[in-house]
């Protein structure tokens, strides 16, 4: 029988390429590179070890990779520079706009192939609890860096500036298992260190779950900065209460629709009643139903009265409270999701401005009340007849000087 030494070497290399096969690189920037495997055993059964490597010049202080779409509850790998001719990897925990909390994982290492040169580190991570991680099919991730001189330390809780850039993107595991064990990074391969994506196994941004947080944003920012506080201030500006209440039912019903894509949101994102944010809003719009309780009773109380009562000034100060808290809450909102800081202070500055249009037209309704008081018109009416009279007596007495 003839042997083809080309058939069985084609074979020998596809079996090979296929026993290391991991993702190729993924570089969001020049020379900062990701690269994925998962054993095929792990992707089988849906849990198991997943390998990851990060290289990146030593120009960079720090470079760091994490799970999930955003950086609050994240669980990151940031890899800098130990001084020794290796690298330090610290796994921390993103806590929404601060710098991520060293987190202590026996279950995240450093394996062979690990180093640091005069010009490059290289950081080949085996996780053996990336639990969260779908081993079959497509992951949100997200990236950092920051450039500067190397940090040379040898502690994992080292303290880091801020990153320069990030990027969040999605990984296909599907396309990063292998079938041999052990760490699929221990042979050399090149790397590419142009930046994109990586064969259409790395898609970048734009999920569902990005979609979702700026339509939560955008919506909870126009009911609570504009709508709720221009809304209140129409009443004692135009005195239209069907103006009043048609517009603070929209607002009402868009608090909602922003609750309800939130909800969501969290849900999907693990974030559910786990912060500040989502604990504080979901208490806000639940008090927010009493609001047209109060709001029905103050108009009764008006009709009948012509004037405030207790339950008009319950229901006044009830909604002011809740819109600034409302306010503050959104600001919470913008750290959580790590929005830039060009727009959280936007945001600062419309809330202030509004928040000044409403104490003006407050103001200005309390004087317009005050001329207009049973109290005051009584006592306009007396000054009045008053007048009249004491000209009456004038130009009696002048008749007869």
């Amino acid at each position: 029988m003839r042997v083809n030494l080309g058939t069985i070497a084609g074979i020998a290399i596809l079996y090979a390429y296929g026993a290391t096969a991991t993702t190729s690189p993924y570089c969001p920037t020049n020379n900062v590179c990701f690269r994925w495997g998962v054993p095929e055993s792990a992707a089988t059964s849906g849990s198991g070890d997943v390998y990851i490597q990060i290289k990146a010049p030593t120009s960079y202080s720090w470079v760091a990779l994490g799970t999930g779409s955003r950086m609050d509850g994240s669980k990151m790998f940031i890899v800098y520079t130990d001084g020794n001719g290796n690298v330090t990897l610290s796994p921390r925990t993103g806590r929404g706009h601060n710098e991520p909390e060293y987190s202590s994982d026996k279950d995240v290492e450093l394996i062979e192939g690990s180093k640091a040169s005069s010009s490059e580190m290289v950081a080949n991570i085996r996780c053996r609890d990336c639990s969260s991680q779908d081993l079959h099919g497509s992951n949100p991730w997200i990236a950092a860096w920051k450039k500067g001189s190397p940090l040379d330390s040898t502690s994992p809780s080292e303290s880091i500036a801020q990153h320069d850039d990030t990027d969040n993107f999605k990984v296909d595991f599907t396309a990063a298992t292998f079938s041999s064990s052990g760490n699929p990074f221990s042979t050399n391969s090149s790397t590419n260190s142009t930046s994109g994506s990586s064969d259409g196994v790395v898609s970048q941004g734009g999920s569902a779950g990005d979609t979702l947080l700026h339509v939560h944003g955008v919506v909870m920012a126009i009911v609570f900065v504009l709508a709720y506080p221009l809304g209140a201030v129409a009443m004692p500006l135009v005195g239209n209460w069907l103006l009043h209440a048609g517009w603070q039912i929209v607002a009402f019903i868009g608090t909602w629709v922003g609750f309800g894509v939130g909800y969501v949101l969290a849900k999907d994102d693990s974030q559910w009643w786990n912060n500040t944010h989502v604990k504080m809003g979901t208490i806000v719009c639940v008090l927010l139903i009493i609001q047209p309780i109060l709001g029905w009773l103050h108009h009764l109380h008006f009709l009948k009265y012509r004037q405030r009562g207790l339950i008009s000034h319950a229901h006044i100060w009830y909604g002011r409270v809740l819109m600034a808290i409302g306010i503050v809450n959104g600001g919470l909102g913008l750290q959580l999701a790590s929005a830039p800081n060009s727009l959280n202070i936007a945001y600062a500055i419309v809330s202030v401005i509004i928040s000044l249009v409403y104490i003006a037209g407050a103001i200005v309704g309390a004087v317009r009340r005050k001329r207009n008081s049973p109290k005051q018109r009584l006592i306009s009416s007396e000054t009045e007849q008053e007048e009249d009279t004491e000209g009456y007596e004038l130009r009696s007495d002048t008749r007869y000087a």
